[in-house]
């Protein structure tokens, strides 16, 4: 007996195919660690609701005659203070966010002796981080945000 495709079998065949791309693709980013992509931020719904302290924080670094300023160097990312400021009252949290995976953000108090605080560069590995800088002078709340590619 010699097996025939006519229309409906090729209809068929081409339907479990169509599955199974489809299917491998499910599998991929169900079980391969490879795709796994975890948010942003592990609280993230809870920086959500504070988004408007957030942006208060942001329009008084914008009044301010000089922000914040980076650069970055042989020795990692300098943060720049601004001039007017006396850093003995500052009060600053550093967070990187490093965009494609959570586990190598860095996030901690940073205790100034000048009016330039250095990331060192070997707390960095390649690629690009979101820089987010609340601090704090004489009671007001700032913030500053910026896209790095170290």
């Amino acid at each position: 007996m010699r097996f025939k495709i006519n229309w409906g079998h090729g209809i068929f065949l081409s339907l479990v195919f169509f599955v199974l791309f489809i299917g491998s693709f499910v599998y991929k980013t169900l079980f391969v660690s490879a795709y796994d992509h975890p948010l942003v931020s592990k609280e993230y719904y809870k920086e959500e609701v504070a988004y408007q302290d957030e942006i208060d924080r942001l329009n008084n670094a914008n009044e301010l005659k000089t922000n914040i300023r980076t650069q970055k160097n042989a020795k990692g990312i300098s943060i720049f203070f601004p001039p007017e400021t006396d850093y003995k009252k500052i009060h600053a949290h550093i967070k990187l966010q490093r965009t494609n995976n959570l586990n190598f953000d860095i996030e901690k108090e940073i205790v100034l002796d000048s009016l330039t605080y250095l990331i060192s560069d070997k707390e960095l590995i390649k690629g690009r981080y979101v820089l987010k800088l609340n601090w704090e002078y004489e009671g007001i709340p700032y913030q500053y945000r910026e896209k790095i590619d170290y």
